[in-house]
């Protein structure tokens, strides 16, 4: 079992190194994925899981959508990214979004909640065409209430 986990960590290692001579997330644009966020306020819930759209366009701006099972409603977040930390294999940037999203409370009346999100996040890379995401956010919803989201990812680039 040692061998096997020796094995392994040296593969990844070895795969690290050999990406690090060159940038895996330039000439990549495209990436769908699967995305997790754990908002910590009603009307959200702990978690939410969807799939998500993301385009690279010039290396530094991106776009990104996320469609969300939130509760038992669809979500829709369009968001606008703007890298600032470019390296081999990892990627730092910073975004702001609008999520909306229906939400039922208890008493049945569907209410449209739009809040505005603001985040900044990790993207990195061990393979070319896969990058690991990790976001933490603040979001507010009409200036009166607002917390704390976090989410985690993986989106496979074409």
């Amino acid at each position: 079992m040692r061998v096997l986990v020796l094995v392994l960590v040296a593969v990844l290692l070895g795969s690290v190194l050999a990406s690090a001579a060159e940038d895996p997330s330039r000439a990549t644009w495209l990436g769908t994925g699967f995305q997790l966020t754990f908002p910590v306020m009603p009307p959200h819930t702990v978690p939410a899981s969807g799939l998500s759209v993301r385009v690279w366009i010039a290396d530094m701006i991106g776009f990104d959508a996320n469609f969300f099972v939130v509760g038992m409603s669809l979500s829709f977040t369009p968001r606008v990214l703007f890298k600032f930390v470019n390296l081999p294999l990892a990627d730092l940037y910073a975004g702001a979004g609008m999520g909306f999203f229906a939400y039922t409370p208890p008493n049945d009346a569907l209410m449209l909640y739009t809040p505005v999100q603001v985040f900044t996040g990790l993207e990195m890379r061990f393979i070319r065409n896969v990058a690991f995401v990790g976001e933490v956010g603040i979001f507010g919803l009409g200036g009166t209430r607002g917390g704390v989201t976090g989410g985690l990812g993986v989106h496979v680039y074409f």
